[in-house]
């Protein structure tokens, strides 16, 4: 595939610090998009940092339930006996301690585009392809429609998201994201995405059946935690199933798909 860039509305932040069919790859038409320069709006995102088993640093972020403020999410999770969560407005770090930043000698943009915004320094290397190949293996019930997620990612130029029943496991070379759902109490989330900051995964995703959830409810969380564990942060317009608190829109929007080419701006196949 090709990828079809935007010819404006791009907003650079600088930090320093399966199925055989697949569908349709969404064509992104350029778009104006006001130039005005927007915040990165990820002030209120709750983060948790840990540990892994093998030892390594998490990042974690926490998707509060319907009627959860970001702050009383904190709270709760702090009260549960959650370590790590930051408080707002803290970034994670993007480095395993010991791990040398990139960002010393190259600092990497951090970028939006119009509503959608990426999840700073969480980004797929390439490997031996063209578009970052990101395998999300399916642990759920039937509940969690996690092959139409895959499906709607599947659409975006840049980075390629492909589904397959977690039995078939991650092929080699490529990256792998495992999606779980259980009953994980009246936690105040709905859904939560862990990735190693400073690796290549693998990732997890874990969605929270503890709440009584309508299908549409199911299918936009779902689309929401794939798209962290694409490298989107929370968008801030409700037709986006990237938007936090309020779940409303069940598929990516046009400036999801817009911004994902920019993070993986190389020529795919």
């Amino acid at each position: 595939m090709t990828a079809v860039l935007a010819a404006a509305g791009v907003t650079i932040l600088t930090f320093a610090a399966t199925s055989s069919a697949q569908p349709v790859r969404a064509v992104v038409q350029p778009t104006v998009v006001q130039a005005a320069p927007a915040p990165h709006d990820d002030a209120d995102t709750v983060y948790v940092t840990g540990k892994a088993k093998d030892g390594s640093t998490t990042v974690t972020i926490y998707d509060p339930a319907e009627g959860v403020s970001p702050d009383q999410l904190r709270t709760m999770l702090r009260r549960s006996g959650v370590t790590g969560v930051l408080a707002k407005g803290v970034r994670p770090p993007t480095t395993q301690p010991g791990q040398k930043s990139a960002q010393a000698t190259a600092p990497q943009a951090c970028l939006s585009y119009g509503s959608a915004r990426e999840w700073c320094n969480h980004r797929w290397s390439y490997g031996a392809f063209n578009d970052p190949q990101v395998y999300f293996l399916d642990h759920t019930s039937s509940r969690w429609p996690v092959t139409n997620a895959v499906a709607d990612w599947y659409k975006a130029v840049g980075i390629d998201a492909y589904y397959r029943w977690y039995t078939a496991g991650c092929p080699s070379g490529r990256h792998c994201v495992n999606v779980y759902n259980g009953n994980y109490g009246a936690s105040g989330w709905y859904g939560l995405t862990t990735w190693n900051p400073g690796t290549q995964g693998p990732v997890t995703v874990k969605l929270n059946d503890h709440y009584s959830l309508t299908a549409n409810q199911h299918r936009t969380i779902a689309c929401h935690e794939l798209g962290h564990a694409l490298s989107l942060a929370h968008a801030t317009s409700t037709s986006s199933c990237m938007y936090s608190g309020t779940y409303i829109s069940l598929h990516p929007s046009s400036n999801d798909y817009s911004l994902l080419p920019r993070i993986y701006p190389k020529p795919g196949t």
